[in-house]
């Protein structure tokens, strides 16, 4: 008898054929489970401690998996996808995990049944394109401009976070945030100096409103709530794509060549072309106070205080400089020897140390600042100067942070003082002023004329519950950016799933035929993982509430989903809660072709030893 051959190596694991997708799936599984009491408004939250004995309090699908080490292969797959998420729409974390592990789930008995993989994937790709369609038809236009429904939207969106509690406070500051830092082809072009004429597809009318709303723009310390009808803009999905770097691509892409299809009257075609809320929105986290202190700045804020005692600290419509030099004596680049013979030649060299740094300021104190930012160093000397100027400065600012002063004041950062032009200097700041908050001193550059920057500032009783609200802060700063860019709606509480399940499994019996019929309908089966959950999550009865709820969708009720805090059927036009459509078509997305990507896999070849050894 001839003997094997041994092509790898035996001592590492192996899984192959059917044990391998059992053990993805079970992975996978495992993964959603630990998720599942997270979603909904009755949600749980979870206590994870970290190697060093930091302690995360949140349930945040995303939050929670971050911090899960996990060693199979799958699950760390299942991690990347809350993150995908996290990166692409910023809400939806949990769901998108739930909904891939019943994908998964699925699957089992049809492998069981001997259905090869290609045929599964092949009905799943099916019945992902058929719910983009439906979600698309069951969609419904909103008016971005009225600031009500908006609150509404974010409302549903951070009602089931830690700080629904703080309802109307957070979803004020997070669309006061989106729309100050919200900019339009007329903001950019203004920012970067650009004048061009406005693009084709925005209407004369809309040019007309656009180009009358950019000069009246508010200067006091209330601007953002009360400026809302004039920033809150909508995009169509066509201006999506254009600015597909800030939305989901995918999503963007398939809208700009299918939303035609909707029937019902599309929302106000507007330009916006950037929300960057990574960048240009700030949260300041303060321990102490109260929660309800929090507040939205026009402006920015800096944890630093001036480098002199004696410079201003109030300063009104005050003129700044940014700059990314140093205003110190230049060192030479290597290290250098001076030999000196005479005493005079030992001053002359203090001298000339002296005047390089008087020629700096002066230079500086020609264009009659009252403020001066820079990112590097300021010597005693260049202090004293300055303080003789009555100029006040700060020092060693973040990049980041002069980034969002450069943009809340209309200062350009300079790279040295030789360069300093009058137009570098920012003018757009109403008041400079330095406060004490708590144990230490905040600068703030508030009432800015048109800012598009801002600070959150967020006050709380600890450490732990301020990072929760940051990170529901978050959340509902993405929704309002996703709605802005995509301005459909889809109904909330399982509603939208429990359509998709519905139309679906009315399809895979009419339109479906062979093999694929099965894996086309568990597609439609999965789907009702998301109102299942909240009806128990919620302590509702699943069986009779999902009865129920599928009759209304059968009789064309597509809007009637699951109350999450008492787990009945209720219809979502009177209960309010609505869902972006950008965030439900990336779940699906994202679920379906994670839950094919482990299916497709049939060896498992892991590095480490067998345990055995």
């Amino acid at each position: 008898m001839q003997s094997p051959v041994i092509v790898l190596n035996t001592s590492k694991q192996r899984e192959t054929g059917h044990r391998a997708q059992m053990s993805n799936i079970a992975a996978g599984k495992t993964v959603a489970d630990v998720v599942r009491t997270c979603l909904g408004p009755r949600a749980m939250l979870k206590m994870l401690l970290d190697p060093m004995g930091g302690i995360t309090l949140t349930n945040d699908g995303f939050a929670i998996l971050r911090e899960c080490e996990v060693a199979h292969p799958a699950a760390k797959s299942m991690i990347e996808l809350s993150r995908t998420q996290d990166d692409e729409v910023g809400d939806g974390t949990t769901s998108v995990i739930i909904l891939a592990g019943e994908m998964l789930a699925i699957s089992a008995p049809f492998l069981e049944r001997k259905i090869h993989p290609v045929v599964i994937l092949r009905a799943f790709q099916k019945a992902l394109e058929d719910a983009q369609v439906i979600l698309r038809e069951i969609a419904v236009p909103v008016d971005t401009a009225d600031r009500e429904k908006m609150l509404g939207l974010i409302k549903s969106a951070i009602g089931t976070k830690f700080v629904s509690r703080w309802n109307d406070l957070m979803c004020d500051l997070a669309l006061s945030a989106v729309q100050t830092v919200m900019c339009r082809s007329a903001d950019l072009d203004a920012l970067h100096g650009v004048t061009q004429d406005t693009p084709a597809s925005i209407t004369a009318t809309a040019a007309t409103a656009a180009s009358g709303e950019a000069g009246d723009k508010p200067t006091s310390g209330g601007s953002t709530a009360d400026n809302a009808a004039t920033s809150s803009v909508a995009a169509s999905a066509t201006d999506a794509t254009a600015a597909s770097d800030l939305g989901p691509a995918s999503v963007t892409e398939a809208l700009a060549t299918d939303i035609g299809s909707i029937t019902k009257s599309a929302a106000p075609d507007v330009d916006v072309r950037e929300v960057d809320i990574k960048r240009f929105v700030r949260v300041e986290k303060v321990p102490g106070g109260e929660i309800e202190e929090s507040r939205v700045l026009d402006g920015v804020m800096i944890n630093k205080d001036v480098v002199h005692p004696k410079m201003r600290r109030h300063i009104e419509n005050p003129r700044i400089i940014l700059l990314d030099c140093p205003l110190e004596y230049k060192k030479g680049e290597s290290q250098t020897n001076i030999e000196i013979t005479r005493e005079s030649d030992w001053s002359r060299v203090l001298e000339i140390e002296e005047e390089q740094i008087r020629a700096m300021c002066e230079k500086i104190a020609a264009f009659k600042p009252d403020l001066v930012i820079t990112e590097k160093g300021v010597s005693d000397l260049a202090q004293h100067y300055l303080v003789k100027e009555n100029i006040t400065a700060l020092r060693r600012m973040r990049k980041t942070d002069n980034n969002r002063i450069a943009r809340a004041t209309g200062a350009r950062i300079v790279t040295s003082v030789d360069e300093l032009k009058e137009q570098d200097v920012g003018t757009a700041c109403g008041l400079f002023s330095v406060e004490k908050i708590g144990d230490e001193y905040f600068s703030f550059l508030t009432k800015c004329k048109n800012p598009k920057a801002c600070t959150i500032l967020l006050r709380g009783p600890g450490k732990d519950t301020l990072n929760e609200i940051d990170r529901n802060l978050q959340d509902a700063m993405c929704v309002a950016r996703n709605v802005l860019f995509n301005p459909y709606l889809c109904p909330g509480g399982g509603a939208t799933e429990m359509a998709l399940s519905v139309k679906l499994a009315q399809r895979a019996k009419s339109d479906i035929d062979g093999i694929e019929q099965w894996p086309y309908g568990g597609v439609a089966e999965a789907m009702e993982v998301i109102p299942r959950t909240l009806i128990q999550n919620g302590g509702g009865n699943a069986i009779r509430t999902l009865t129920e709820l599928r009759a209304k969708h059968a009789a064309g009720l597509t809007t009637w989903g699951v109350d999450g805090e008492k787990g009945v059927p209720v219809d979502m036009n009177e209960y309010g809660v609505w869902e972006p459509l950008a965030v439900k078509l990336q779940t699906i997305k994202t679920a379906i072709d994670s839950a094919s990507l482990l299916l497709r896999v049939d060896d498992i070849v892991s590095g480490t030893a067998k345990k055995s050894e």
